[in-house]
């Protein structure tokens, strides 16, 4: 009975981050596609880090559904090639909180949505939503700041054009140690372009 019960839950689990998914695909596939992307150098990272195979599967999940939260920003904020005002700003800086919201509905999401809540804190402390600082951030969260920076810099956004990348090594640098966790960095850099 109690076999049952897990594999119960291991499909609902399964098909609401499946439903995640498709919202997030059809709310935005331009989002979705960089969601998609992340998951190969997050999970060479990971298994870099030595990350147990559960997290890692926690990892490859919180790749594809960190920007869940911009399912409910407007599409004409989400490709807007100019410059957000103040309120389309702070729509933009509220994805974390509302992506948490949803994807803490599932109890063994728990993880990914700590993820998802904490994807754009700073190693320095001056990230949103909660101003974590160094190792108070998830190291998963840190990772996917890594891979969600580089993947912005490599193909670039309709507000920014892609990097070459020597351009992506010299702002991940910079911005090592200030954005991002200092030896996630280093480790990014040896293991993508060395």
């Amino acid at each position: 009975m109690e076999n049952l019960s897990y594999a119960k839950n291991l499909k609902f689990d399964y098909s609401y981050s499946s439903l995640l998914k498709k919202m997030i695909k059809e709310a935005d596939y331009n989002t979705y596609l960089h969601s998609q992307r992340l998951k190969a150098p997050a999970l060479l990272l990971g298994e870099e880090l030595e990350l147990e195979n559960d997290k890692l599967g926690d990892l490859m999940l919180l790749a594809e559904l960190h920007d869940l939260g911009k399912i409910i920003i407007s599409n004409d904020i989400l490709v807007n090639d100019g410059p957000l005002n103040e309120s389309e700003w702070q729509q933009i800086k509220e994805h974390p909180v509302t992506g948490f919201q949803i994807a803490y509905t599932s109890l063994d999401m728990v993880d990914v949505a700590e993820g998802i809540l904490t994807h754009h804190e700073w190693w320095d402390g001056s990230g949103y939503p909660l101003a974590l600082k160094g190792e108070d951030i998830p190291l998963a969260a840190r990772i996917i700041a890594v891979v969600d920076a580089y993947d912005v810099m490599k193909y670039g956004r309709n507000y920014k054009p892609a990097m070459s990348d020597q351009e992506i090594i010299e702002e991940l640098t910079v911005s090592s140690g200030i954005q991002f966790d200092p030896l996630l960095v280093k480790i990014f850099i040896d293991l993508n372009f060395n």
